[in-house]
């Protein structure tokens, strides 16, 4: 007899289980499982692929596919990739969100070298915390080009109740040309850089002019766009479990699914209260688990606008099993809709730190720079000439973000998790994440302890700034 997932769930957790949505049982009374080894063969090289609309073009792939293979482990099992590189130029690989040890992060001239044409070069960490990641190049404009994949360490102990998942990778693409990737040749005009050298006064970075950023006007959903997406199918009555990650180079989408509202359970795989929306915001980088229940019988689509200088609708149907196939029904946005927020959330687990008094050290990170010029800048200092952030092991560390630009920055701090401040809730309440849009003219705080020692990049994750110089890196001192 075959058994669903929710009928095993419940037998094997306890009908409780099923009482919720979504329910969860405390961490620290799960015992550790048994680890084993997951071993994983990524090659790095060209090929040629199709996003289902539009012609073929090379891409920059691993295992000759956009997006990369799926990995997919258990909490506490140790990942073992061995990336061989068969591209004409160095590359690594970056596992975003997970606080590996420092000379696992991927970070070239940071962590590691380059790991350079013919080499290999075997990345092992323990899978922990249980959540929605992602692994990227972390090569100048390589994540662009398609270095990118999605990585799911699932709990030990299951602690939700879902019928179906869905892992979705949101993905902006430059097709007006024929092509799916952005020209990596395009550069200002030289009287726009020669302005901005004089704006900086010698603090630029003199390894080169940065690219302009594209105007994307593909969007895709795991390599593949509207209409080719393969549809979500459900029934009626499923709980439905939506991991979405954005590891687009550029793109923050508002997003939301024609005819339900989605639940949102997790941000950056920490869980949280959960909380009813009508629109998600994801920005690059960012990870949320959302879920809704099927409802509400039809053919539907799962759309985003895109909220920066974009072309164009990302758009994948969802689509009720015995439902007749038609046209799907796109969202409406409009005034009124609900938009959940950061400060919309609540750490689901209250923290046990105790927290008290001001911070160990405390950082302004200003941001700003695209205003006639091509470089990005934190403290008007462009990476690699920007400032250390100097902190010890046992510190916590604050760093308050205050957007000067007209475009927003989501912000990533490799290595660790960070607390998102909200001065409207008690600091035990305060959600964990490791990116977080800053929004133009806004003032952002976030805190950290510094629990893992290593030199951990820090930047913008919209890949046109970060390459055009806003990043620094927090150095840990003996």
């Amino acid at each position: 007899m075959k058994i669903s997932r929710r009928t095993f769930l419940k037998t094997t957790l306890g009908a409780v289980l099923a009482t919720g949505f979504p329910v969860f049982s405390p961490p620290h009374a799960l015992s550790k499982p048994k680890r084993s080894v997951r071993e994983f063969r990524f090659s790095a090289s060209k090929a040629r692929v199709n996003l289902g609309a539009g012609p073929d073009f090379t891409a920059w792939t691993y295992n000759g596919q956009v997006p990369g293979p799926e990995i997919r482990v258990r909490e506490g099992d140790i990942i073992r990739v061995a990336l061989t590189n068969h591209l004409p130029e160095g590359t690594t690989i970056h596992w975003h969100g997970l606080p590996v040890p420092n000379a696992m992060d991927g970070v070239p001239e940071v962590t590691q070298k380059p790991v350079m044409p013919g080499e290999t070069f075997v990345y092992e960490f323990e899978a922990r915390p249980a959540g929605s990641y992602i692994y990227h190049s972390h090569v100048n404009y390589q994540l662009d080009q398609g270095l990118y994949g999605p990585l799911i360490i699932e709990p030990s102990h299951p602690r939700e109740v879902y019928d179906r998942e869905f892992t979705l990778l949101l993905e902006d693409w430059v097709m007006k040309d024929g092509g799916g990737i952005a020209d990596t040749k395009r550069r200002p005009p030289m009287g726009m850089m020669m302005r901005g050298m004089m704006r900086r006064r010698g603090r630029l970075s003199t390894r080169g002019r940065p690219l302009l950023e594209p105007v994307y006007d593909g969007y895709a959903v795991n390599g593949r766009m509207y209409p080719a997406a393969k549809p979500l199918i459900v029934s009626k009555g499923d709980r439905v479990k939506l991991r979405l990650l954005n590891p687009s180079s550029a793109s923050i989408y508002d997003l939301q699914l024609a005819g339900h509202s989605l639940t949102i359970t997790h941000v950056d795989a920490n869980p949280i209260k959960p909380v009813e929306t009508d629109v998600l915001r994801i920005g690059m980088g960012e990870r949320y688990d959302a879920e809704f229940v099927a409802n509400n019988p039809g053919h539907w689509l799962l759309a985003a606008r895109e909220g920066g200088f974009g072309e164009g609708m990302l758009r994948i149907p969802v689509q009720y099993g015995g439902v007749r196939r038609e046209e799907p029904v796109a969202p409406i946005f409009r005034r009124g809709l609900r938009l959940a927020a950061y400060w919309d959330f609540q750490a689901l687990y209250p923290s046990d730190e105790a927290v008290s008094g001001p911070a160990d050290r405390s950082y302004p990170q200003t941001l700003s720079g695209g205003m006639h010029s091509p470089f990005w800048t934190i403290n008007g200092r462009v990476y690699p000439d920007s400032e250390r952030l100097v902190v010890r092991k046992g510190e916590r560390v604050r760093m308050a973000y205050w957007n000067h630009s007209m475009m927003p920055h989501p912000m990533h701090l490799h290595g660790h998790f960070f607390k998102v401040v909200n001065a409207s809730l008690p600091e035990r309440r305060w959600i964990l994440k490791d990116t977080i849009i800053v929004d133009p003219m806004e003032r952002v705080e976030i805190e950290f302890l510094a629990d893992n020692p290593g030199d951990w990049f820090h930047h913008c994750h919209n890949l046109y700034h970060m390459e055009a110089g806003m990043a620094n890196v927090v150095v840990y001192e003996s």
